[in-house]
């Protein structure tokens, strides 16, 4: 590979390529373009019966609970979230609770973090869109090992 100094100083009169321009231009053909990861946006049914609603928080998706079966003496609007492993967060409720955040956009799906209010705990993980209407949700949790669960969300919207 030819050092760029190489390209500057051999045409010092040219206008048409600045320093910035001919890096922005072979930084192109070197792998540093933005991932185009698929589309995610809209509701999604998990298999426990709950809604997620993922959509844009700044740059990259997160995911809420807009629905779900409540438990036994709660109704949908006053669950807490009384699994959750951090007791100072067992009062907050799990309509509208951030459930999916942190999303890195990879080529054929997006990474990130997970929260399962049944379990009460968070996990890495990782979504990838199987067709228009089936999202595969993967999550991990590192024990002595990773163990993962993985499971295929539906499209409602």
């Amino acid at each position: 590979m030819v050092p760029v100094s190489f390209f500057v100083s051999a045409f010092p009169t040219s206008r048409l390529l600045s320093k910035a321009g001919l890096f922005a231009l072979l930084l192109a053909g070197t792998g540093g373009q933005a991932i185009a990861a698929p589309d995610i946006n809209g509701k999604w049914l998990t298999p426990a019966g709950a809604v997620i609603q993922i959509q844009k928080c700044g740059k990259v998706p997160c995911g809420k609970i807009v629905r779900f079966p409540a438990p036994k003496g709660y109704s949908m609007e006053n669950t807490p979230d009384l699994n959750n492993k951090d007791e100072s967060k067992r009062k907050r409720k799990v309509l509208g609770l951030t459930v999916l955040w942190r999303m890195a956009p990879q080529k054929d799906g997006w990474k990130g973090r997970v929260y399962d209010p049944r379990r009460g705990f968070s996990a890495d993980a990782t979504l990838r869109p199987k067709n228009a209407s089936a999202l595969e949700v993967q999550g991990c949790v590192r024990v002595v090992f990773n163990v993962c669960e993985k499971e295929t969300w539906r499209r409602v919207d």
